[in-house]
């Protein structure tokens, strides 16, 4: 049974009589009755007693390991409180493993349509996980779970306006108390939470100012009784809670203390299931459907989703300042607030425990056993005869407490040494031998109990080749996997639960600095925008319609893990060819821990011409440029190929004359035979003259065609690279061919004009 939490019956109430009668919340629909709150906290209270045998599990990882019957009964042999703690370093080992391989918090979408906002979130979790102290909370939730098999984090909004927006903090086990029938891993399933905690009253007063008097009342009078004598003026409000407070069988000391001048307050957070309409929305996001939202119903009456009936769970939070219950109200949340990291349960019973639980037997019997070893070598057997002692020195008991001693000294009697007295003493060696053995032997027990073995603790085992203790290593973690499994969702659990605190904060518009590690880049989020065909009203990069989610990275972050990666890259990158090797180099100095690493990495990629990020507002601008430069670059190269074409043209009207001239001289000289010749080459010129300047004109066409098709594709850019590689490759061509056909014309006009003069 759970004695942390009594149960309270109220005298004048029952289960049929209005709640809020009683109470001084308000009367909300769907709100918490206080029959209800009793049976819970009865409920409570016959839950198993788990949390003893947790505390007992913590006190032996803390070396509090003996009893005060042990302790008396060792000082009564003379020895000291022995222990050998060997429960803190397997587990401290165990810890230091989450510590080693810790991972970051990843915002991830299925939609690539809202990638800038997953990395807009990524980069506020990121600073929320160092400003909240996340990794802190969680980790010291991952202890309370390995210890006692059970820890919580709470994720919510900070009070103190002063301070970071959130907070993420690990709670005592002691203070909280679930549904026993959950058996979900996240208490998805769990009809209510409690937390239990003492306040000052004045603490907790300034929270609920309209109770602020009958709060610093309970926690000063004795007596509800000599208040309401001595006080004259009192409010409505405070009148009902004295009337709470002395109608209940609650005992005083279960949640106020006169003395310390404190309060208790029960903080439960609980589900109520409602049946009501929903809509499902086309991108998968299913909300309820609320007919005073004028989109809902826009929605609805364009007949774009249709509102369905289901049957769905709200969340609400109620207050309870020992018998008054002063607060209940409605959340939009859809998750507790605290996050459990369960360790082992019990199958049966559902108990949560952790890996200490089996090494508590062998580490009592090693310390037994250290202290029967000692008390075993410091003891003697010793065989004495009746007249062995010189009786006018030393007695029996004289001689009882000097063998005990290591300078002993006894006066024996001369008289009956020389008859055969004699005095014999002998030690217990042999079996504190075998008890060194056994202890031993339950030593090794220990870490077997726990699975983790002496290589994961960094000290030296049978195994001697690196693949062996590797081997051991990966066999500790092995063993480990279940309760590192339930760490994993836990800590998922926490990033969601932050994630939605900080989505719901993030209506206005926002500009967030996104770092990638190799560059930063600012993202817009929720940018008013206006459908230009409805007019309607929406956001672009909208935070709170995004449908993404929490996950974990897949490397760790720890200073260990990248110096691990660093080398394994810096082998990966010996053997490769040397031109790669200068590519790769800025990524090696970036997972370096060269606090330059960044600046050293973008000042090669210049030099290099790499663009770290090809997103990236710089990397766009720069290839935009590149892009601009290569097409004035080809269309200059087309122009000049015109150009060109242009001045051989000239060349051409040269030889035309030329030709016209020999043609006329060979007429007038009726050689027709070279009048035929000219007329020939003439011709097969013109044609292919022809031909190639509709060949350059069409081409030049489907070149400037294809590059403005592919402008609106960024991907397109090697296809946009080999257009321009073409027409330059074409151009080039249509040149050489003109060339070709000008020298020809040219070689055909001079062996004429040199047959003409040889004539002459």
């Amino acid at each position: 049974m759970n004695t942390s939490v009594t149960g309270f019956r109220l005298l004048d109430g029952s289960d049929s009589a209005t709640a809020h009668a009683r109470d001084q919340a308000p009367a909300d629909a769907g709100a918490l009755s206080v029959s209800q709150l009793e049976r819970w906290l009865d409920e409570i209270r016959n839950q198993p007693s788990w949390r003893r045998e947790a505390d007992k599990a913590c006190d032996y990882y803390d070396g509090n390991q003996l009893d005060a019957e042990t302790l008396a009964r060792l000082e009564e042999k003379g020895l000291g409180p022995l222990v050998t703690n060997l429960i803190q370093p397997t587990v401290n080992a165990v810890l230091g493993m989450e510590a080693k391989t810790r991972t970051d918090w990843r915002v991830g979408g299925d939609d690539e349509q809202y990638q800038d906002v997953a990395e807009a979130l990524s980069a506020k979790m990121h600073e929320t996980e160092r400003e909240a102290q996340a990794d802190t909370a969680t980790s010291d939730a991952y202890a309370s779970q390995i210890k006692a098999g059970f820890g919580v984090v709470e994720v919510s909004r900070n009070s103190n306006p002063f301070n970071y927006p959130y907070r993420v903090t690990s709670i005592p086990r002691s203070e909280i108390y679930w549904d026993w029938r959950s058996r979900a891993l996240d208490w998805s399933d769990a009809r209510y939470v409690v937390r239990k905690k003492r306040y000052d009253a004045d603490h907790i007063a300034a929270f609920f100012p309209q109770h602020r008097e009958m709060i610093l009342a309970a926690a000063g009078w004795r007596d509800w009784a000599d208040y309401l004598t001595t006080e004259a003026r009192m409010s409505a409000d405070f009148f009902n809670d004295i009337g709470q407070g002395t109608r209940t069988t609650w005992d005083d000391l279960d949640w106020r203390d006169v003395e310390r001048r404190v309060v208790t307050c029960f903080e439960v957070w609980y589900r109520v299931w409602v049946r009501g309409l929903v809509l499902a929305l086309p991108g998968g996001r299913t909300l309820e459907f609320n007919e005073q939202n004028q989109v809902h119903r826009a929605l609805v009456a364009a007949g774009a989703v249709q509102p369905k009936v289901a049957i769905y769970d709200k969340i609400r939070c109620a207050f309870q300042i020992g018998p008054i219950r002063v607060q209940d109200r409605a959340t939009n949340r859809r998750r507790f607030p605290y996050i459990p990291f369960f360790g082992y349960r019990e199958d049966l019973t559902g108990v949560p425990y952790g890996i200490i639980r089996a090494m508590l037997s062998p580490q009592d019997e090693v310390n037994a056993r250290a202290a029967r070893m000692m008390w075993l070598m410091n003891s003697r057997r010793t065989f004495i005869d009746s007249d062995a002692l010189d009786e006018k020195y030393n007695t029996m008991s004289d001689a009882s407490r000097e063998l005990g001693r290591a300078d002993a000294l006894i006066v024996t009697n001369p008289a009956a040494r020389r008859v055969g007295a004699n005095i014999k003493v002998e030690s217990n060696f042999d079996l504190s031998q075998q008890q060194f053995q056994i202890m031993q032997e339950r030593k090794q027990a220990i870490q077997e109990a726990a699975g983790v073995y002496a290589a994961m603790m960094g000290q030296s085992s049978n195994a001697s080749s690196g693949l062996a203790i590797q081997s051991l290593v990966e066999q500790g973690v092995t063993t480990l996997a279940k309760i590192n499994d339930n760490y994993r969702a836990a800590r998922r659990g926490v990033g969601n639960a932050l994630l939605d605190l900080i989505k719901e904060d993030m209506t206005d518009q926002a500009e967030i600095l996104v770092d990638n590690g190799t560059v930063k880049r600012k993202v817009m989020v929720n940018i008013p925008r206006k459908d230009p065909v409805t007019g309607q009203a929406y956001k672009e990069n909208d935070v709170q319609t995004a449908p993404v989610k929490v996950a974990l990275s897949d490397v760790p972050s720890t200073p260990t893990y990248r110096a691990q990666q660093f080398a394994a890259f810096s082998e990966i990158l010996k053997s490769m060819p040397p031109n790669m090797q200068a590519l790769l180099i800025p990524f090696a100095l970036e997972m370096s821990d060269f606090s330059k690493r960044k600046d050293m990495a973008a000042f090669l990629r210049a030099q290099l011409g790499i663009q770290a990020d090809p997103n990236s507002p710089e990397a766009k601008a720069a290839k935009e440029q590149a892009s601009q430069a290569a097409n004035a670059q080809a269309e200059a190269a087309m122009q000049d190929a015109q150009s060109r074409i242009e001045e051989r043209q000239a060349r051409t009207q040269k030889l035309l004359a030329e030709a016209d001239r020999i043609r006329s001289e060979a007429g007038a000289a009726g050689d027709s035979d070279t009048v035929g010749e000219v007329d020939g080459a003439l011709a097969r010129y013109e044609e292919e003259m022809q031909k190639l300047r509709q060949q350059l004109a069409d081409r030049t066409i489907e070149w400037q065609t294809r590059l403005q098709q592919t402008e609106m594709h960024e991907e397109a850019e090697t296809v946009r690279a080999r257009i321009r590689a073409e027409a330059q490759t074409g151009g080039a061509q249509l040149q050489d061919r003109f060339q070709q056909l000008t020298d020809e014309v040219d070689q055909v006009l001079a062996r004429l004009g040199t047959r003409q003069a040889t004539t002459a």
